[in-house]
């Protein structure tokens, strides 16, 4: 069930913590060796010229922009109850089937943006202006979206509205109620007050998160919301998909994922392995001495009460005289 209370730290949400984790290494590790350009999506030259599509698979999974790292592992945190409320595997196979579907959305939106926008240009200057027949493509907004997990976060942070429920509400006092007289009868203008939940850290952030690039970071965000509400709605197709238990563990542990994998390898290459045959001989031997002795106990209680049953009942008097004969 999940927690209602504050979550201190990553207690029992490892894929919160194994997200945050990778989220630093590859924003480090890209900005170290200049792999920057492998996470950026770009219409023009990227997909028209050089045809990398793999790129609709890899512009989410790093941040190449201190202010989104910083904005984008604070949501990561705060979504971590979540996980509480899915569970591990559950949360996990959800952020795989948003990223699918964000990244193809997300194609196809600017592609279709890019397109319908120097479509428009064409019948501007077509009905206004000089250039009569002629159709030329050109670079538009539509052209780039920020790299990072912007629309697996916009979707997640619908989820978080839906399913979190409210811990506390409390009020910020702007201005005062003005009295215009001196009297309790005279006209008294209302106080400005804002009202706000415990869910206010995470509206803040992802506000700025949303503006933090410009349209370029606007248009994932609006995607994302969009499977949010598909998924809110029940009508998202792959919403009850899960991920094997095996990449589970590889991605919260791949330690121990990798250990137990070369250890099962080594053991079937190395074949049967030679037992400790004396010492499960002395346990085995042990374990029919004990037995046996049971059966000897359990043979005597019933030799015992069955020669019991057999014998006559003797009176009282018959039992004196029988020890005094004796």
């Amino acid at each position: 069930m999940m927690q209602l209370t504050p979550i201190k730290g990553f207690s029992d949400t490892p894929v919160s913590k194994s997200i945050c984790i990778v989220t630093t290494l590859l924003a480090l590790g890209l900005s170290i060796f200049q792999y920057k350009y492998v996470v950026k999506l770009e219409i023009d030259p990227y997909i028209i010229e050089y045809a990398q599509y793999w790129r609709l698979f890899t512009y989410q999974l790093s941040i190449i922009n201190e202010s989104d790292f910083v904005l984008t592992f604070l949501l990561w945190f705060h979504f971590k109850s979540l996980e509480r409320f899915f569970g591990s595997r559950k949360y996990l196979s959800l952020i795989t089937v948003f990223w699918l579907y964000n990244g193809i959305l997300c194609f196809l939106f600017i592609i279709l943006g890019q397109l319908g926008l120097n479509f428009g240009i064409f019948l501007i200057n077509l009905v206004f202006g000089s250039t009569i027949g002629t159709l030329s493509y050109s670079t538009t907004i539509f052209n780039s979206v920020a790299p990072g997990p912007l629309g697996i976060l916009s979707t997640l942070y619908l989820c978080h509205g839906a399913v979190i429920p409210r811990s506390y509400v409390f009020t910020i006092l702007i201005s005062k109620p003005q009295i215009s007289g001196n009297s309790l009868d005279d006209q008294v203008s209302p106080s400005k007050e804002l009202q706000l939940t415990n869910h206010f850290q995470t509206h803040l952030i992802y506000f700025l998160l949303l503006l933090n690039n410009g349209f370029s970071s606007i248009l994932p965000c609006i995607v994302g919301i969009i499977i949010g509400k598909l998924f809110k709605e029940d009508i998202l197709a792959g919403k009850n998909w899960l991920l094997p238990t095996s990449i589970l563990r590889l991605f919260v542990n791949p330690l121990a994922w990798l250990t137990n994998f070369f250890q099962g390898r080594f053991s079937v290459h190395r074949g049967y392995q030679e037992l400790n045959t004396q010492n499960d001989n002395a346990n085995s031997t042990q374990q029919l001495v004990n037995d046996d002795e049971e059966d000897v106990l359990d043979e005597d209680r019933a030799n015992a009460t069955e020669i019991r049953a057999e014998t006559p009942v003797r009176p009282l008097r018959t039992q004196f005289l029988d020890a005094f004969r004796t």
